[in-house]
């Protein structure tokens, strides 16, 4: 018998890595128009926060992998299925990638040392070499626009499932949803 709805741990990674990258895209996307003071404040906590994601998204995928989700809803035709599954995985590439790119950069930044949360020396990993960092600058912008244009089309899909055709998808992945089948 299949699950009907995710796990309490799959809950929590969900919506933990989903928070945080949102807050960090929303605050990410305005760092380069900031003075370089600021910026090398902001750009500490940001690096913390992507340190988390990129250990939230190991456990996550790892618990994936050894826990099978709720099958499709019966309403959800094959394509659905088949972009569900499209859109899961590339997320969970995605949010690996994004801090990857970001501890890349933060390697080879010339302009100040990134220390995620006062303890990470990103910038001591790597002679300071700015067309690296700048390379993996451009990689970590074209994934942020990447990942914004997932998560907008994940949420648009799960509001559609819940409000239009009125089945379980959103409800099984809310904290406290109540599935019907249940």
């Amino acid at each position: 018998m299949s699950a009907t709805k995710y796990g309490a741990t799959a809950k929590w990674l969900h919506w933990l890595v989903g928070v945080i990258a949102i807050i960090m895209l929303i605050f990410g996307s305005g760092l380069e128009d900031m003075p370089l003071d600021q910026r090398q404040q902001i750009i500490m906590g940001h690096s913390g926060l992507g340190t988390l994601v990129l250990l939230f998204m190991v456990v996550r995928w790892r618990w994936r992998l050894s826990h099978e989700p709720p099958g499709p809803t019966p309403n959800m035709g094959a394509w659905q299925t088949k972009l569900s599954k499209w859109v899961h995985w590339t997320l969970y590439v995605v949010m690996v990638l994004q801090p990857v790119f970001g501890i890349l950069q933060a390697m080879y930044i010339t302009d100040y040392e990134v220390v995620a949360f006062g303890l990470i020396n990103y910038s001591g990993m790597a002679e300071d070499n700015a067309e690296r960092a700048q390379l993996f600058h451009v990689l970590h912008g074209l994934n942020a626009g990447l990942i914004m244009l997932l998560v907008i089309g994940h949420v648009a899909a799960s509001l559609y499932h819940h409000f239009v055709q009125k089945d379980d998808v959103l409800r099984r992945m809310l904290p406290f949803g109540k599935v019907k089948s249940e």
